[in-house]
């Protein structure tokens, strides 16, 4: 009987102590002050609409398109990415872009058919991992992070939200040769001293295959197989410069060898096929004004000797197989202005705005190529930017490309586009 009651009493007391430690726990949390969740979710978008007065064939004629009144819409591109703290120093990142609905395809060589390249379906669907990585921060100077992230190149490459440029699609002349939101896999060291910002990364570096006559060096971004070759890495710097009121400057580095990431490296010889491009960038925000320049030249080695080998290619392998130029060239700018500055009745913000650029993907070539006339364009741009917030706009713009200084017939777009970019969850 004694034993029943000393062990019914121990029961009670630990019930008891249980729920008295559940109510303190309960009463510090209710005292402790709130902090931002460790999760976070946001994203951005954009909705297109077009009216060209050419057509889509730039050779259809000796001159260049034929003239031709089309339109499209599109929605380019939808980003939702994912952020988690596993501690206050080490963060979890990923981005997941679905670009244009479209599908896909993956390509495998398939040796035991004597080497031929064999088209497989299970990738459908243009959704694309953008970014998925680790970072570590020991401090404001030093941060490592591991994984696949955006290339530190550029000015849109890494400021590519829609709200960073007035345009209703990216800048055509970084995109014309270079990857749109160019994301490889590798290590990423980084961080700001003073007024200073920098940036080092080793990554996959590109096939040489994949160049051509009018992208350059975009379609040597690794997307064909479902495993990246690293064979070949790429190694990037950027810095940057923050210590004026409402200006910042930088400059970026790009250089790898590509020759051996391609699928069949014995083709290649012992040619390096080695990347370059240098950028330099800057933007200046002040008051109503928002003004934005860039620059972008690339070099190629062993130009005439890839195109030669990528001339020989078969059909099955779907490269290009134009020749490459050795280098490429492309500058801009664009200047807008707040006119709601003078009403201040107003919240949000109407900007009209102008932008030029010049690219060309044929800028430099070997002695034994002739560079195509119709890869050197200039982009006249106006239009209005107005934001309904600071992360919500409707685009409106037309554009004047000019081809060869005008020597081919000119291509003339209207475009319309609503935007936006935030923070969901946070």
């Amino acid at each position: 009987m004694f034993k029943k009651v000393f062990f019914s009493t121990l029961i009670l007391l630990a019930l008891q102590m249980q729920v008295n430690a559940q109510l303190v726990k309960s009463n510090d949390q209710d005292k402790a002050p709130k902090t931002e969740s460790k999760f976070r979710m946001g994203g951005y978008g954009e909705i297109l609409y077009q009216r060209m007065d050419y057509g889509a064939n730039p050779k259809a004629t000796a001159n260049g398109s034929k003239s031709e009144n089309r339109a499209v819409f599109s929605l380019p591109r939808l980003i939702l990415s994912l952020d988690y703290d596993f501690t206050p120093s080490l963060s979890f990142s990923t981005e997941i872009e679905f670009e244009k609905g479209g599908t896909g395809s993956a390509m495998e060589i398939e040796y035991e058919e004597f080497g031929e390249y064999e088209t497989e379906l299970e990738k459908g669907g243009e959704i694309v991992l953008e970014q998925f990585h680790l970072t570590k921060r020991f401090s404001n100077a030093f941060n490592v992070r591991a994984g696949h992230f955006i290339l530190a190149l550029g000015q849109i490459n890494q400021r590519h939200l829609p709200s960073d440029f007035f345009t209703t699609i990216r800048p055509e002349g970084e995109t014309a040769f270079m990857p749109s939101t160019w994301h490889e896999t590798g290590f990423e060291f980084f961080g700001q001293i003073n007024d200073w910002s920098y940036q080092v990364q080793i990554v996959t570096g590109l096939d040489a295959n994949g160049f051509s006559s009018a992208n350059w060096i975009r379609g040597g971004y690794q997307t064909k197989f479902e495993d990246v070759k690293a064979t070949n890495l790429a190694y990037i710097g950027r810095i940057e410069y923050k210590g004026w009121q409402g200006l910042n400057i930088g400059a970026s580095y790009y250089t790898g060898k590509s020759s051996e990431n391609v699928a069949k490296p014995e083709i290649m010889g012992d040619i390096d096929g080695r990347v370059s491009l240098l950028s330099l960038h800057g933007r200046y925000k002040e008051g109503p004004w928002i003004a934005r320049a860039n620059f972008l030249q690339g070099n190629l080695t062993d130009a005439a000797q890839i195109s030669k080998i990528n001339n020989s290619l078969s059909s099955a392998s779907q490269n290009p197989r134009t020749p490459v130029a050795k280098g490429a060239l492309s500058y801009g700018a664009e200047l807008g202005f707040n006119v709601l500055k003078f009403f201040p009745q107003h919240k949000t913000k109407l900007y009209p705005f102008a932008r030029y650029e010049y690219y060309n993907t044929m800028e430099d070539v070997e002695k034994s190529q002739i560079a195509d006339a119709r890869f050197k364009k200039e982009v006249y741009t106006v239009g209005l930017n107005y934001f309904l917030k600071s992360n919500v706009a409707v685009k409106l713009d037309y554009s004047m490309r000019k081809i060869d200084g005008g020597k081919f017939n000119d291509e003339n777009t209207l475009g319309l586009a609503v935007v936006f970019s935030g923070m969901f969850i946070k």
